[in-house]
């Protein structure tokens, strides 16, 4: 039987060689977003951020870390302060929830998806981490691919809920507004395959 801190030892040595040489890298475009949807007691809403307004890479490796996914690696940090929900009281209501001031970033981690990103490829399923006002969620996210001139998107949408982060939904006018526990999360990555 091995003793574990030579497993520890092995998986660091084999293991940080193989994170080291991703098999491809992309280049996820500042032209990305993220859109938050959402509904009150009365409407519908929309928040926005509509260009993530910096480039970030996602490195994918070549081997699956089990039967059905390979290890990728890529972390947005995305303004809470881009929101936009097209109404300045609910952007407002939107980052006090959120708790901007003491997190200022939604953080999405991408760790692993079902297949290697290709502009064949319609479906993949990724798995991810998100983080909302310092509290950090593991989730599964189907996403699709399609082509856009010479950029590839890869769009995926998930529920998630405000209590799922230790959140409290926000209300207005002493409670007669109340905006819903679930969330639509959608994130577009405009990619482009590095060369």
């Amino acid at each position: 039987m091995i003793h574990p801190f030579y497993n520890i030892l092995i998986w660091f040595i084999f293991g940080s060689v193989f994170l080291t040489n991703p098999k491809d890298t992309w280049i996820i475009k500042s032209s990305s977003s993220v859109t938050v949807n959402g509904k009150t007691n009365i409407n519908t809403f929309s928040c926005k951020v509509s260009s993530y307004g910096k480039t970030d890479t996602l490195h994918c490796f070549p081997d699956k870390k089990n039967a059905n996914y390979y290890p990728v690696h890529t972390m947005l940090k995305v303004p809470v302060k881009q929101f936009d929900c097209g109404n300045p009281i609910m952007t407002k209501d939107l980052q006090k929830t959120l708790k901007v001031t003491q997190y200022p970033n939604v953080i999405i981690e991408l760790s692993a998806l079902s297949a290697l990103p290709d502009i064949n490829s319609t479906a993949i399923e990724g798995q991810a981490y998100i983080t909302l006002a310092g509290t950090k969620r593991y989730y599964t996210i189907p996403f699709k691919t399609t082509r856009q001139k010479n950029h590839m998107l890869l769009i995926g949408k998930k529920q998630i809920r405000f209590t799922e982060f230790k959140l409290t939904p926000p209300t207005k006018l002493g409670g007669s507004i109340r905006v819903d526990d679930v969330l639509e999360v959608e994130v577009t990555l405009v990619m482009e395959k590095k060369k």
